[in-house]
């Protein structure tokens, strides 16, 4: 049996987006759209590059650069759906994003939910 090689983008059907259960079970973020779900699932996989690049703000915040047009690509959407999902993940605290002028896209910074079980 014989193989064959794989192309460019071809790679990315194989390639996986986690996106934490904790958005999907927990009460407090039923009100987000799936589509802001898979949002902060990319973005979350974008933090492996900025970890690489050593992307820290002055304080050691680890941020991500991720430009709409990017995240438009990625998810076959309008810049007014990404802007809308992105406002829901502001919303609900779970994202936060920083202008650095002159064009350039917005630093983002994921925030990291921890909850504690009811006893």
């Amino acid at each position: 049996m014989e193989f064959n090689y794989i192309y460019g983008k071809q790679a990315d059907q194989f390639s996986n987006v986690n996106i934490p259960k904790f958005l999907i079970k927990e009460e407090r973020f039923s009100g987000l759209s799936l589509e802001s779900k898979l949002l902060y699932g990319l973005i979350l996989d974008r933090m492996g590059i900025s970890q690489k690049n050593n992307w820290k703000d002055e304080e050691g915040h680890i941020y991500v650069i991720y430009p709409v047009s990017e995240i438009q690509e990625d998810m076959n959407r309008s810049e007014a759906s990404v802007n809308q999902y992105m406002s829901e993940l502001e919303k609900a605290g779970l994202l936060e994003k920083k202008m650095r002028g002159s064009g350039l896209p917005c630093m983002l910074y994921l925030k990291k939910i921890s909850y504690q079980r009811e006893v």
